[in-house]
């Protein structure tokens, strides 16, 4: 979406790719000397920039072989994000993507303008394949990166089907909507080792959901985070978002009481942003609040620029009063709940990691993995002798 201004306002940029890369990369190789030919480009020519016909979305993606894995010299421990408690695992840990795109409309989200509002979807047999390979190498927690898992009913009775018949040892986590077609495979999805599931949630109230084109309902959230309960799920996570347009604090602490009265076993309340792309963002070029080609590489929470929305300082004194009343009506009113998900993170985590995790709503800076990691991977991967080495002749 942003390829012409990267272009634009950083000369260091010969060319972006826009789209889908498995194809697109490859494409691109072949054509070094003719980029014109490669669909999807934005490239340089001299002083102009010149836009390629776009490249369709991938249709089949049982098309590309699996992930090679074996070349990654990750730190898979070192490397789990501690905001994320689907990876609260100490097990051998890594993510799979099953299906790409989502097909609804919430104002706030990027991913439908990225996937043109389709969701597609690998077959459950090619899913499978992965799956065993991943278990056969002593994957022992895998986590479902797809935007939206729970869609197609007969492709996740396959697949949960398929994990039991083939005895797989990994337990796993997904996310989706409460109003997914698919809430009903939650037991099955319990049987397959099934273990967390998120959903995003959002708000507490009725009129929030609807200012963010939710199109979901309170009575659907409480029945979604039931059956999930009801069915064995270990652990039901929530995604709340706080300063969304013409919210209130009271809205937010109703969040809050609202998110007491589920059966979660965690939650996050994340401060809302506006990406470009969105719904939210067009609202606000409408608006006259963005300027599209001056601000088209910034990053705004919302409450930032948007006169409808709660100051920010506002908002994280809701947020804290919102935490600490969450977190002593989980204590006071559900102390066994409480003592259990205490003792899962003590059997997955390092003790320094769950008091990161449990203090962090209280802090003012987001807690992540020391940055040199990556650099440090990437060493290891450059330094190992049987790793793949690729030459390109010119």
């Amino acid at each position: 979406m942003n390829a012409d201004l990267i272009l634009e306002d950083f000369p260091e940029a010969d060319c972006i790719g826009v789209g889908e890369g498995e194809e697109l990369l490859p494409d691109y190789l072949e054509h070094l000397d003719d980029p014109g030919a490669v669909a999807g480009l934005v490239w340089r020519s001299g002083d102009e920039i010149v836009r390629n016909e776009p490249r369709p979305l991938i249709r089949d993606l049982d098309r590309f072989p699996y992930p090679d894995r074996d070349s990654l010299p990750i730190d898979y421990i070192e490397s789990l994000p501690l905001d994320v408690p689907a990876v609260l695992s100490l097990d051998k840990f890594c993510t799979v993507q099953t299906s790409r795109g989502c097909p609804y409309g919430c104002i706030y989200c990027d991913i439908p303008s990225l996937s043109q509002g389709k969701w597609r979807h690998r077959s459950a047999q090619h899913v499978l394949g992965e799956l065993q390979q991943l278990n056969d190498a002593g994957y022992r927690s895998i986590y479902f990166t797809d935007d939206h898992f729970l869609l197609k009913r007969r492709r996740i009775t396959d697949i949960c089907r398929g994990i039991i018949e083939r005895g797989l040892e990994f337990t796993w986590g997904c996310e989706g909507r409460v109003d997914s077609v698919a809430v009903d495979q939650l037991p099955i999805m319990s049987r397959a080792n099934c273990t967390f599931l998120a959903y995003g949630i959002e708000a507490g109230t009725q009129k929030v959901l609807d200012r963010l084109n939710k199109n979901q309902t309170l009575e659907q959230i409480e029945y979604a985070v039931n059956q999930a309960k009801l069915h064995g799920i270990e652990r039901a996570h929530g995604f709340f978002l706080v300063g969304a347009p013409d919210e209130t604090v009271n809205d937010i602490m109703e969040s809050f009481r609202f998110a007491a009265r589920l059966k979660l076993d965690t939650f996050g309340f994340n401060r809302m942003c506006v990406y470009r792309g969105t719904p939210l963002w067009q609202e606000y070029i409408d608006r006259g609040i963005i300027d599209d080609q001056r601000d088209w590489q910034k990053w705004f929470k919302c409450s930032d620029i948007d006169p409808t929305i709660l100051p920010g300082e506002v908002i994280n004194r809701a947020r804290m009063k919102g935490y600490a009343f969450l977190f002593a009506r989980r204590i006071a009113g559900r102390p066994i709940q409480t003592y259990r998900l205490v003792r899962t993170f003590g059997r997955y985590m390092k003790a320094s990691d769950i008091f990161k995790f449990l203090s962090s709503p209280f802090r003012k800076r987001t807690l992540s993995r020391k940055p040199e990691l990556p650099a440090r991977m990437v060493d290891r991967g450059l330094e190992a002798p049987d790793r793949k080495t690729v030459s390109i002749e010119h």
